[in-house]
């Protein structure tokens, strides 16, 4: 039919700025459906795109939500069975098992030894799971989603193999699914990062798999990225409801750094559905975060809660006010924000840097716009996240009407930066 990448990529984007809907005729709607195993009935062409959604292997697993239910759910996402054999995913091969993992296992020969000789897993060998999953978390900062796929990948695979081949004890279980949980949700993620695609079913896998380690905050993490993924991919009201779930179950559970997190997630998916109430939850995280950094707290925060601090509030804050058309204020925000962000936090302050230049695009300062955005460029070079650089291509395409030497240089430099 003469169709290529770029033409499915636009039918998979919103409706364009202009407010025209791109997608495909109705003889090729009805090709999709039978491709994807769906109900020639149900492919209705002004439906587009929400009968997709009837895609069976879209649909969540019906595993029983505990230990072997979540194992079985973790096992069918590890081999690219449900929705990411409906994307570009690398796929798990002995090559990459072997670079990822053997020399990070065999740099502790008693771990190495009960991962490959032993039935019986003991507190080294979980250990560096765990220790792995937190390098490929502060990875993810640094190197963007694209590295991530391949990477979790390999590791998820591994640790699924580990809970459905050997022994354990209960509390190292527990310990293991939690691992797989935190894997399967940095894989979602990097499909969102890369793709710009909400991955339900592996999301829904780590919720099982954080079910199965006893840990309902650690669900409240997975469903925080799950709420921005879903807002950010045209789900506003889905996203507010899975937040809503998260600080339910994190109520009384959790730090305040965890609580003052998902209250800042909740404000994003408030303000996509412009609802000015994402200003009081922006007002609770601040409380919450800074009673996390200067009151003595009655339990320590999870590792996996390290990113959200005062430079990621002033991030999220500035996108809020983006979102209420505050450009002014969003401006300042991120500024905040830049100055406050760690150096290794690569992947994040390219984002806002973007939207920083949006909002003085947005104040009618194409010049201060343009600087930004070289600066911003100067990091995107370093990593591999299309997410990141999203905000940069959108302000390109509304400078197009503009032909000022600025502009142009910084419209040409952008066209360079890989896909």
């Amino acid at each position: 039919m003469g169709t290529r990448k770029d033409g499915v990529y636009r039918w998979e984007r919103p409706a364009s700025a202009t407010g025209r809907t791109r997608r495909p005729d109705p003889p090729t709607q009805r090709l999709i459906a039978e491709l994807l195993g769906i109900p020639q009935e149900a492919a209705d062409p002004q439906m587009w795109p929400r009968w997709l959604s009837l895609d069976p292997l879209q649909q969540p697993t019906r595993y029983t939500w505990d230990a072997a239910g979540a194992t079985a759910a973790l096992a069918e996402v590890s081999r690219g069975e449900t929705a990411m054999n409906r994307r570009h995913v690398t796929q798990l091969i002995g090559t990459t098992l072997t670079t990822s993992l053997w020399m990070w296992l065999t740099a502790d020969p008693v771990a190495a030894g009960q991962m490959t000789c032993g039935r019986r897993l003991g507190e080294a060998a979980v250990g560096h799971v765990e220790e792995r999953v937190r390098q490929l978390r502060h990875a993810d900062d640094i190197d963007g989603g694209g590295q991530l796929l391949t990477e979790t990948t390999a590791a998820l695979a591994f640790v699924v193999g580990l809970l459905k081949t050997r022994s354990y004890s209960d509390a190292h279980g527990a310990r293991l699914h939690a691992a797989a949980a935190d894997l399967a949700r940095m894989h979602a993620w990097a499909q969102f990062d890369a793709y710009d695609q909400c991955a339900d079913a592996v999301f829904h896998a780590a919720l099982r798999a954080a079910h199965a380690s006893g840990d309902p905050v650690l669900g409240s993490h997975i469903l925080a990225f799950w709420s921005i993924a879903a807002g950010a991919t045209g789900r506003p009201d889905a996203a507010e409801d899975m937040i809503a779930t998260a600080l339910t179950a994190a109520r009384g559970r959790s730090t305040p750094r965890v609580e003052a997190m998902l209250h800042s997630r909740r404000a994003r998916a408030r303000a996509r559905r412009g609802d000015q109430a994402a200003f009081t939850d922006l007002g609770r995280a601040a409380e919450l975060l800074h009673a996390s950094e200067h009151e003595t707290p009655k339990n320590p925060d999870p590792e996996w809660v390290y990113w959200f601090d005062a430079a990621e509030l002033a991030g999220v804050t500035g996108s809020t006010h983006l979102d209420f058309d505050q450009s002014g204020r969003a401006e300042q925000a991120y500024i905040e924000a830049a100055a406050l962000f760690p150096a290794d936090r690569v992947r994040t302050r390219v984002l806002f840097l973007g939207r920083q230049a949006d909002a003085q695009w947005l104040q009618g300062d194409a010049d201060r716009a343009c600087a930004t955005a070289h600066h911003a460029l100067d990091l995107a070079e370093e990593i591999n996240s299309p997410r990141a650089a999203s905000p940069l291509r959108d302000l390109a395409d509304q400078m197009s009407t503009i032909s000022t030497a600025a502009v142009q240089d910084f419209r040409e430099r952008l066209a360079s930066l890989p896909a």
